[in-house]
Formats: structure tokens, sequence, C-alpha cells
């Protein structure tokens, strides 16, 4: 598990960082809705990897799939944010960094496709 220090993020909890490239991060909203969100960071003309072996990255299926989210939270919290993102109240988030440091968001769709700006 590689459970980062709690932290506040403005209104959100970090409850998981990763510090690698291309990396993702998990928060628990501390006045929902949504209850969670979870961050991809891509930068330049890096995009999602389509073709996982657990489907398209960033979709509902590669979040709960490879032990993902018990081996970064723990199998309690982990059930906890399935179930949350099985009732809607996750919210995934594309976040696309420009090579001027200009970041724009975007949501991601269940199935792993980039939609509308976020939030």
């Amino acid at each position: 598990m590689q459970l980062c220090h709690i932290q506040y993020f403005g209104k959100y909890l970090i409850i998981f960082t990763s510090f690698t490239p291309g990396s993702y991060n998990i928060y628990e909203n501390t006045t929902p809705p949504p209850k969670y969100v979870i961050n991809e960071a891509k930068y330049g003309s890096s995009k999602l990897n389509p073709k996982t072996a657990d489907g398209p990255q960033m979709s509902d299926k590669w979040i709960k799939g490879s032990k993902r989210l018990e081996e970064q939270v723990g199998t309690q919290k982990a059930e906890e944010i399935m179930n949350a993102l099985d009732k809607g109240e996750v919210d995934k988030v594309l976040s696309k960094v420009d090579a001027n440091g200009k970041v724009t968001t975007y949501r991601v769709k269940p199935d792993g496709i980039i939609g509308s700006p976020w939030p």
C-alpha cells in the first residue's frame, strides 16, 4: 500500500498519491458530491492508454482491475471507492498539462473516453 500522508488540498483530502510520471491521485471530498475524485495527469502529448490488460486507462474496469485500488489505499478504502464508483459518486478526471504549464481538466466517462471539461 502506497498511502501518502493525509493532507488537505482545498476541500479535498488526499488519500493516495503516486509520484511517478503519468501519475494519478485519489481525493476524498470533504464536501460531497462527488465523494471521491480520481485524477490522472498527462503532460504534453501523452494520452490515456486505451489498451491495458484491464481495459482503457481510467475506465471503471481499469480502476477496479488488477487490485489497483487495494494496493494503493487498502482493502476497506478500496471497497468504499468501488461502491461509490458504482453509485456515480466518483469523478474521474484527466488533467492535461501543456508545455507552458497550463492545466485543462476533463471528465473521464465509465468507458475511459474523455468527456466534457471538469468541473
